[in-house]
């Protein structure tokens, strides 16, 4: 629980591990922060916050991380009206109030009003945030306890909701051995809250010895509904009770009995506040234990489940579990947290740390729809993309191996979408080729009978993207090979427009993917997804990074600007493509003329060479000397146009606020330059190269011999 150290010298020093993953997670919590953090108490390891993603480069360093107090932690509970501060926990029910920039911790651990009363708490004590009431949260023993003023002071709302059964309070006779003083061995004691959020003042406990009880009036009455359900194992651990997203009387109890040598999955469901239940799981879909349940909050379908061997998933109100085990691994899974606002799914587990499954929203669609599951195409609804500001790393840049990053969230828009291929990838339509008007005398039976080559096929070997903007303008289209497993697939889209080739003594290739362009700004956007003869298509919120302010009429300048400079950057582009490729045309007529008799076409050769060298002279003023082959980094006298263009650009991108006289400036040098250059490349064409494509092309290249007859 407390990592690995390795000496090297007999134990004379020490190194700690930093890259091995392999926290204890008890609980898991979030805040809404940008990027949003997630909270969560480690096995004899404190209590901890750090980023689900960064907005930084690279990934999610040790260093991110903060410990908020130290113990063993368990739940972490930050204050919903400042997330600055909180309450984290440690064994012996130890709570603390912590204030997360200063480090003070201010201990809130309940007492009872009698002295002679000994409260006991387990090593996981419960505690809950009131869904009506910021300043209001609920603490375990075998009392619940609660504070209305963010733990200043206390009052106990329950009876012991425990057996207070005294055979399980012998901790303290110790038979010979040392007594437990850690609270490790603490019983009879609760181990979950539940506040409904559906309904002000139902409340579920769960305990450590078996007891499931409610209370519909915020704790003046409690109802023991353990009795009610079949199959519950006597003196079994309730370690976590969900109240229902949707109704007030429903609730969800996961219990488990392993203690007691019973590793069957226990999860029992109620919609009348205990009076009657159903089981929701079985071991023949359900490895091991039960640890940890979440039901979606949008769409009641869709549920979750922790368990000793890992998470599974139910699309169907828990009639059917799948076992998840996509870059998941079959680890305790002890809590699940799905996130309001980003929709993703956190989870803490007992040896594997924190995962974040980004982005749920496929599932929640299909639980939705199973029908789904069979579409040849289905896109999902996107998640919000967000245009961010990202920081450089803190620390060493250059972290080879031996310092820690977790897998961030790619900064690009996500894209979700669903493929099953048609078993023959090919399919024939029964409709005439394009371009082809229908003989309205035929038959449909007739075109049917046509052949293959008279009809179209559909192959399903790419996937399509293609990005409107609010105007149903086309801006962008990506295309890339169709993956090869059926399902569910995930892409991304940079959030640029459809770009132009920058300058360069090569002439791009015809089939080349389409060059990215300029970041959109904020607005909406359409994905249109095509794949076969399939379409489908969602909506994409663009979002500039919310941390900072910026009027829509600026992104709206920068772009204007941004525009007028990728079109002056264009006009650069086709004159340097079109000198590439009449180099090309150069070098094609140098080699046949040097394969036919070089001696033949000497004076020409030299007039080509001639016309070649004007061409790279003309290329300088736009690329700079032609250093290919030389070594190292090279620098240049001269500032090219494309260097000028650069960073003019780089001026723009940078920007917050509307252009000024400086990026003003730095667009019209380069533009200056290049206009003074284009009239040198106009030149060059009217002289020159005509002068060189007229005797090239009269002279005698054809590759034609007249012989001598054989007999």
């Amino acid at each position: 629980d407390g990592g690995l150290n390795i000496s090297r010298d007999s134990g004379k020093s020490w190194r700690f591990v930093e890259n091995l993953p392999l926290a204890q997670f008890y609980h898991i919590n979030v805040d809404n922060d940008y990027p949003y953090n997630v909270y969560g108490g480690m096995q004899d390891n404190g209590s901890w916050i750090g980023p689900a993603y960064v907005w930084k480069s690279q990934g999610i360093r040790n260093s991110y991380w903060q410990e908020l107090s130290f113990g063993d932690g368990f739940d972490v509970v930050p204050d919903p009206d400042d997330n600055r501060f909180g309450y984290s926990m440690a064994q012996q029910g130890n709570v603390l109030r912590y204030d997360r920039v200063t480090g003070h911790t201010k201990f809130i651990k309940p007492t009872h009003p009698d002295p002679d009363v000994k409260l006991r708490f387990n090593w996981n004590a419960p505690i809950a945030q009131d869904p009506y009431d910021n300043a209001t949260i609920y603490y375990g023993s075998q009392f619940i306890h609660r504070s209305t003023d963010k733990g200043q002071t206390w009052e106990i709302i329950s009876p012991d909701l425990t057996t207070n059964n005294p055979e399980k309070q012998k901790q303290y006779e110790s038979g010979g051995l040392t007594m437990d003083a850690t609270g490790a061995e603490n019983n009879t004691t609760t181990l979950t809250i539940s506040p409904s959020a559906v309904k002000k003042g139902v409340i579920w406990v769960g305990t450590d010895d078996g007891y499931v009880q409610v209370t519909q009036d915020g704790g003046r009455t409690w109802s023991n509904v353990t009795n009610n359900i079949p199959g519950m194992p006597e003196e079994s651990w309730v370690p976590q009770i969900r109240s229902s997203k949707y109704n007030a009387a429903e609730a969800f109890v996961v219990v488990n009995n392993y203690r007691n040598f019973d590793f069957k999955p226990y999860l029992f469901h109620t919609t009348d506040y205990g009076a009657t239940w159903t089981s929701l799981v079985s071991e023949a879909q359900v490895w091991n234990y039960t640890l940890a349940f979440e039901q979606d909050p949008l769409e009641p379908n869709l549920m979750f489940l922790g368990s000793e061997g890992g998470l599974y998933v139910s699309l169907d109100q828990g009639k059917n579990w799948t076992h998840w085990t996509n870059e998941y691994p079959s680890v305790p899974t002890m809590d699940l947290v799905i996130h309001p606002r980003e929709h993703d799914l956190i989870i803490g587990t007992y040896g594997r740390a924190a995962y974040v499954m980004d982005d749920i929203r496929h599932l929640r669609a299909m639980a939705k729809n199973k029908s789904i599951l069979n579409s040849t195409l289905k896109v999902f609804e996107a998640p919000t993309a967000y245009i961010s500001i990202n920081q450089a790393v803190p620390g060493t840049r250059f972290a080879a191996d031996a310092i820690f990053n977790g897998e961030n969230r790619p900064k690009e828009a996500m894209l979700t979408y669903l493929i099953n291929t048609p078993e023959d990838k090919t399919q024939v339509e029964a409709v005439e080729s394009k371009g082809k008007k229908r003989n309205k005398n035929k038959s449909v039976e007739s075109e049917m009978t046509e052949p293959e080559s008279e009809k179209e096929k559909v192959v399903y070997d790419s996937v399509k993207i293609e990005i409107y903007d609010a105007r149903e303008k086309l801006i962008r289209t990506l295309a890339f090979k169709a993956p090869e497993d059926n399902g569910i697939q995930r892409t991304y889209w940079n959030m640029d427009e459809k770009g132009i080739n920058w300058p360069s003594r090569k002439v791009p290739k015809a089939n080349s993917p389409e060059p990215g362009g300029i970041k959109v700004i904020p607005g909406s956007y359409k994905a249109v997804f095509s794949y076969g003869d399939q379409k489908d298509s969602t909506s994409i919120k663009v979002v500039f990074d919310p941390r900072v302010t910026v009027a829509q009429s600026t992104h709206e300048a920068i772009y204007a600007e941004r525009k007028k400079l990728e079109n002056a950057i264009a006009k650069a582009s086709k004159a340097t493509h079109r000198l590439a490729e009449s180099k090309s045309i150069l070098e094609d007529y140098e080699k046949r003329m040097n394969a036919k008799n070089k001696e033949t076409f000497k004076s020409l050769l030299e007039k080509t060479k001639a016309a070649k060298d004007s061409i790279e002279q003309l290329f300088i003023p736009f690329l700079g000397e032609n250093n290919e082959g030389k070594q190292g980094i090279i620098g240049s006298k001269e500032l090219s146009i494309t260097n000028r263009f650069g960073a003019a650009s780089r001026y723009l991108g940078s920007l917050l606020s509307k252009p000024g006289a400086t990026e003003q400036r730095m667009y019209d040098q380069a533009v200056n330059k290049l206009d003074e250059h284009l009239i040198k490349i106009d030149a060059f064409y009217s002289g020159q190269w005509k002068e060189i494509r007229i005797a090239l092309e009269n002279a005698d290249l054809s590759p034609f011999k007249d012989y001598d007859p054989l007999k």
